[in-house]
């Protein structure tokens, strides 16, 4: 067993000095998702490389061919070869070969863009090889849909509100992995909350978080769900309107009360000038009908509607 392990490490040893011979300097460059970022490669004789060879290839974690140049024909104007994940996303600096520059672009980084890179030059005497490590660091935003146990979008409401706050309640289920759930103010501000309840069947996670907002608070409050090992995040508002005081005269219930009672009021005077045309009408039909042998009865008319209508 211990001459293994000293195998091992032998092993792994000479692989790493190859690894730097290859490339005796590794350059990191980090990059936010979604962004575009350069990897730099330029021979530092200034060599004009239009009319020569070189090589972009993803060594690490996967072998990957992502931008070859040779002579003008490249894999943006006619040359087969550029891996699925790359093409139409690379390209290099045209008036910039003639300085030796063999610089390339990835647009719109994923975060599965990150590893090593080598820049060869295989024609050259001697062949030359740069290395890039390539960091993409991902950015919170709402992945729902598209990787599995993402936070769904919280559901959120008012449980009890009075005239000077309102406690609300915030719900995530079925987050994997644990998301961290906090009620944020419109300016972003975390507010204290209760101890979030907790339940999970299996790996999935449910996440009840309640807090009490006051007047002094904004209207407006935010349940925001983090997940920041994949870079998820997403969010539900509530608007909390308070009742005015009791004391006061327009209170929450007091307005539409007042609102109804007037309303009421209203239909209860047309109801009573409605009925007094009525009956003025049937005075007037009752007089009519006992002329009806001296007087033609179509001469007659119900003229007082007009006139009490009119004054509605």
């Amino acid at each position: 067993m211990k001459s293994v392990r000293i195998l091992c490490i032998c092993l792994l040893t000479v692989s790493a000095v190859i690894g730097n011979e290859k490339c005796p300097g590794v350059v990191t460059v980090n990059v936010s998702e979604e962004s575009d970022v350069i990897l730099p490669c330029s021979l530092s004789t200034n060599q004009n490389l239009e009319q020569k060879l070189f090589d972009w290839r993803k060594n690490a974690p996967t072998k990957q061919e992502v931008f070859m140049y040779d002579g003008g024909l490249h894999y943006n104007n006619g040359r087969r070869g550029q891996d699925e994940h790359f093409r139409g996303r690379v390209s290099h600096f045209p008036q910039e070969l003639q300085f030796g520059n063999a610089s390339i672009i990835i647009r719109n980084t994923t975060v599965a863009d990150s590893g090593v890179y080598t820049c060869d030059f295989p024609h050259l005497q001697p062949e030359q090889t740069f290395c890039i490590k390539l960091v993409v660091e991902l950015t919170l935003k709402d992945r729902s849909g598209e990787i599995p146990g993402a936070a769904p979008k919280p559901f959120v409401g008012i449980l009890n509100i009075s005239e000077d706050e309102a406690l609300l309640k915030c719900e995530v289920r079925g987050a994997s992995p644990k998301p961290k759930v906090e009620w944020r103010d419109s300016d972003g501000n975390i507010l204290p909350a209760e101890e979030p309840q907790v339940s999970h069947t299996g790996e999935r996670y449910d996440i009840t978080l309640l807090t009490t907002v006051t007047r002094t608070n904004s209207s407006l409050f935010h349940c925001v769900a983090t997940q920041e090992e994949m870079g998820h995040v997403t969010r539900d508002q509530i608007d909390v309107r308070y009742c005015e005081k009791t004391s006061e005269v327009k209170s929450c219930c007091g307005v539409g009360v007042f609102i109804a009672l007037w309303f009421s009021g209203v239909l209860t005077v047309a109801a009573v000038l409605a009925a007094s045309v009525a009956a003025k009408c049937i005075r007037k039909h009752k007089k009519a009908s006992q002329r009806n042998q001296r007087d033609d009865p179509s001469k007659e008319a119900c003229n007082g509607d007009a006139s009490v209508t009119s004054q509605l």
